[in-house]
């Protein structure tokens, strides 16, 4: 188990010269906390007013809750004078390089006894888990990206080297974030592309009006895929009251999910069943698990959450042997879909896998990056001249013509 040492506050100007800390319009100082009850409530929720839902002091507590002990968290706050300026969460966790790396250097990976190494990588995450596609690090308009990051960063590898850690990374960002977080990059970090998160722009108010808007070809293929649900006996719901949820997610559910992540090519964390019992403690108002149902029984799912104006559909699983006969999967994407719909949502953000699928049902394609960088004489070296390795790559698809062009 991993476990963090806390350094209080420490203060960018104290390395600085006389001259330039009066010529600073502020100090900026960082502040450590080591659970997410100490936080500085009014600060952070001052920082993150307008952030994503991944940023809520509530998803922070559930997440810390339903991860330990297998990872460890810190949560980090810089200020300018008394103001806060940032907030970030950070966590520790081991993790398979095989799970997320290229498929030619996972190969060598698995069968070199020598390089076993990389099967329990691990690595300091200024990252939360369960933020797929999101970031959870937050820098206030107007501060010194710059400042914040050199403030963070020097803690994050202090952190890394008392706990002979192998690698930092700071994930996930859009192509908006870059000019923020670049100066990373004189900090000895590679930024790294990785699979892109899909989105759709909702033009229609139900999936029946997005299906009539269909070309005919790509309607028969939604028909063929829902119609093998008539008689079956499965009914497509949308649980939203915590205590139906949890009666329903049972463990044995939980490892459809395992089952349908353990099949991906890119599974960089399998979350437990106790981070999505927190989560729907946490946050009832905002998770849904979109279900297909058969005799009482949780047959498909999707864990979703709404955040604002924008729909996310995170996790799912599937009874293997009854999706080929019910098109489980295509059935399961059309419920959420319908659900996301129905908010009244501006984007849906779908996922990071099923590229072709996706594509075809008008998604597109948003990049997301990493930075990251080795800790110690190899792991630097490694990280430094091997990052276009680091991560599988996955060639992005553009939104198929699906539409009447009435539509």
């Amino acid at each position: 188990m991993l476990e963090l040492q806390t350094a209080g506050h420490v203060g960018l100007d104290a390395r600085e010269s006389r001259e330039e800390r009066f010529a600073a319009p502020a100090s900026y100082s960082i502040r450590l906390f080591e659970t997410s009850a100490e936080i500085d409530r009014a600060g952070w929720q001052k920082v993150c007013a307008g952030a994503s839902t991944f940023m809520d002091l509530r998803f922070l507590a559930a997440v810390e809750a339903g991860m330990k002990p297998a990872c460890q968290f810190r949560f980090a706050m810089v200020y300018a004078g008394e103001e806060p300026v940032a907030c970030a969460g950070i966590s520790a966790m081991q993790v398979d390089f095989t799970d997320f790396g290229d498929p030619r250097v996972s190969w060598l990976v698995k069968y070199n006894p020598l390089l076993w190494r990389f099967r329990r990588m691990k690595m300091l995450f200024c990252s939360l888990p369960g933020s797929p596609g999101d970031r959870s690090l937050v820098i206030a308009p107007g501060a010194d990206s710059a400042r914040v990051l050199a403030l963070l960063d020097e803690q994050m590898v202090r952190i890394a080297n008392e706990l002979r850690l192998d690698a930092i990374v700071y994930k996930e960002f859009m192509p908006d974030h870059i000019s923020w977080m670049d100066p990373l990059l004189a900090h000895d970090y590679a930024r790294v592309e990785i699979p892109p998160m899909h989105l759709l722009d909702p033009a229609f108010s139900s999936f029946s009006a997005y299906c009539a808007a269909l070309r005919a070809r790509y309607r028969q293929q939604v028909a063929r895929s829902t119609r093998k649900l008539n008689g079956s006996g499965i009914t497509m719901t949308v649980l939203t009251d915590p205590d139906e949820i949890m009666r329903l997610y049972g463990r044995d559910t939980h490892a459809m999910y395992c089952e349908m992540t353990l099949k991906s090519d890119l599974r960089i964390e399998v979350l437990p069943y106790e981070y999505y019992r927190e989560l729907v403690r946490a946050m009832p108002d905002r998770v849904e698990l979109v279900s297909l149902i058969k005799d009482d029984r949780i047959v498909g799912f999707g864990w979703c959450l709404k955040d604002g104006d924008t729909y996310h559909m995170m996790y799912a699983g599937i009874d293997y042997a009854l999706n080929r006969q019910y098109d489980l999967y295509f059935n399961l994407m059309y419920t959420g879909f319908d659900r996301a719909l129905r908010k009244g949502v501006k984007r849906i953000h779908v996922g990071q896998t099923a590229t072709v699928f996706k594509a075809r049902m008008g998604c597109f394609s948003e990049p997301r990056y990493i930075y990251a960088k080795g800790i110690g004489f190899f792991m630097s070296r490694i990280f430094r001249y091997g990052s276009n390795f680091l991560v599988i790559k996955k060639p992005s698809n553009p939104p198929s013509d699906i539409f009447k062009r009435s539509a």
